[in-house]
């Protein structure tokens, strides 16, 4: 505190010795009443004899005392003792906290009715019920049916009806679910392909065919697809019958397995068994077994996908062009982006391709008796191209992709009656394919996907690809224009069909096909709604099958009900 005292001090000297010199130096200008610039006459007296004296002040020469530095413990000891407590640690449970957030409560129906009606004599009625309890188990029936009283040709001789029935119901566990039901279908018909026109048929009565199936499933099914092993087991039965001598019984296993080992490599296998029955006018007592296994290993990341596995197949049908029951063929794909724009992919697989009776009648309803069912075998298929999106939304996908195959099934009409089809098969068939698939999707009220399709066939025992098309495009349009309102716009073309009647011994080219249709669906309140459905709307003669044109421009309207 002195040594600051005694610095503030002379501080305060010096500043008062400097100002003391300044006044000194100023002083004589002040004296002078002259103003700046101005010159004037002076006149001044010098005396010799004067002298000037000034009194002694005394000098102080003593030094500023020196203060005592302060002194501290250089030196601090620590005395650290350890305490060994044996309290066992403290226990905290963490609890989620309780908080009354405000539940949304949506609105649900467990049901619904559909009604409709149309021209050609055709009623539409619909309807599924869901009945629930709880988080555990959900059950629900559902059926249809939809008839047409006449048809294009001749009224009531083309007429037709749908009808089909079913029960499924789940229950869940804690990490897997298991599911099962029961389905039938029912469909009537007649075969309507022959000429109206013709003297001798006017009184012609068709025959009337109807196609029942049963089907009862069940199988079990992991929940969580994010870890650990994923598993799908599904078991069939399934029982086919018609008016006539055709009937096929199938028990079937479907299984799927894969394990993910990181977020890039998993590993599958995929088993497929068939075991059916069929009988017919030519043959009966047979069983067509048929078993596949497809292990196979997988990498994929952001922008590159690889799939390597093998086809391991079993099958037992009998043909001459046949080396062995036993297959094995590769199967390679992989894909790869080397920007969102723009990527490529390719892949090569051999198979044998499972073809039952059923599979056969459901492409064409109007088979009559084959002498044999065959499965096609696909010696390889391999095929690239390029896909990617571009503009924000529109995709795009443009490849090619040629095959061999052996047994591959065409149909013709029959050479004992003409409005029947058989099964033709070619011994070896090579088929060249090229597609190109556009997807758009627009500020969420319209959505759109095209598909065209070009197909060369080369064939070694057939004349040609019979009831097979040469080129098909499909389009299909979504528009939401308003939050009510939901419409659809499809067209479906196809071309190039070339049908042979084995009766006559003559080919035919068909008509190009254009399928136009719309359906419309407007809410009205939150359970009503109404809607509309056109098919054929150019009311074109449309022939898939030689001799059976489809209905011409067809309307139905009706509205569905929630419950």
């Amino acid at each position: 505190m002195k040594e600051n005292k005694m610095k503030h001090s002379v501080q305060k000297a010096f500043i008062f010795a400097v100002f003391s010199l300044m006044v000194l130096i100023m002083l004589p200008g002040l004296s002078f009443g002259q103003e700046k610039g101005e010159v004037k006459d002076q006149e001044f007296i010098i005396r010799k004899d004067r002298v000037l004296t000034l009194p002694v002040q005394p000098r102080r020469f003593e030094r500023i005392p020196a203060l005592p530095a302060t002194k501290g413990n250089s030196t601090f000891n620590y005395d650290v003792k350890q305490y060994f407590l044996t309290l066992p640690p403290i226990v905290i449970k963490a609890e989620a906290a309780q908080k009354n957030f405000p539940k949304v409560v949506e609105e649900q129906y467990r049901g619904f009715a559909r009604v409709g009606y149309g021209n050609y004599g055709s009623p539409l009625l619909e309807g599924r019920y869901n009945i629930w309890e709880d988080d555990k188990y959900d059950f629900g029936a559902k059926f249809k049916h939809q008839s047409f009283a006449r048809g294009p040709i001749d009224g009531r001789n083309s007429g037709e009806s749908f009808s089909n029935f079913g029960l499924d119901g789940t229950y869940f566990m804690d990490v897997f679910k298991i599911y099962g039901g029961i389905k039938y279908d029912r469909h009537m018909f007649n075969f309507y392909g022959y000429d109206p026109e013709d003297l001798n048929l006017v009184d012609f009565v068709p025959s009337q065919n109807i196609l029942n199936t049963i089907q009862f499933f069940g199988g079990i099914q992991d929940i969580d697809k994010m870890e650990g092993v994923n598993y799908n087991l599904k078991l069939g039965v399934r029982a086919f019958n018609d008016n006539f001598q055709a009937a096929e019984n199938e028990v079937s296993i479907e299984a799927n397995s894969s394990y993910w080992y990181n977020e890039n490599l998993n590993g599958a296998i995929d088993f497929d068994l068939s075991l059916t029955s069929p009988k017919d006018e030519f043959y009966r007592d047979i069983n067509r077994n048929y078993f596949k296994i497809k292990p196979y290993v997988g990498y994929r990341d952001e922008s590159l996908i690889i799939k390597a596995g093998v086809n391991i197949i079993f099958e037992n049908d009998v043909t001459l062009n046949k080396n062995s029951d036993f297959h094995i063929f590769p199967s390679l794909g992989g894909e790869y982006m080397m920007s969102k724009e723009i990527g490529v992919y390719a892949d090569f697989e051999g198979d044998v391709l499972r073809k039952t009776y059923y599979d056969f009648v459901m492409e064409n309803q109007f088979l009559g008796p084959s002498t044999q069912l065959l499965n096609t075998i696909q010696n390889f298929r391999t095929g690239a191209g390029i896909k990617g999106t571009v503009l924000e939304g529109l995709t795009y996908e443009a490849g090619f992709n040629v095959g061999k195959y052996r047994n591959m099934h065409f149909f013709a009409n029959s050479a004992t009656d003409s409005l029947r089809f058989n099964l033709l098969y070619d011994e070896n068939t090579r088929v060249l394919n090229y597609t190109l698939k556009v997807g758009w999707e627009y500020e969420g009220w319209y959505k759109m996907t095209a598909t065209a399709d070009y197909f060369h066939y080369t064939l070694s025992t057939l004349g040609a690809a019979y009831q097979r098309p040469e080129w098909e495009f499909k389009l299909n349009n979504q528009f939401t224009p308003a939050e009510k309102w939901l419409i659809y716009l499809n067209a479906h073309l196809m071309g190039g069909i070339v049908g042979f009647n084995q009766q006559s011994d003559l080919t035919e080219v068909l008509p190009a096909i254009l399928d136009l249709q719309i359906k419309a669906d407007y809410q009205i309140t939150e359970r009503i709604s109404a809607f509309a459905i056109g098919n054929n709307l150019l009311n074109r003669n449309n022939q898939r099958f030689l001799n059976y044109p489809v209905r011409g421009i067809q309307g139905i309207v009706g509205a569905t009900i929630k419950f």
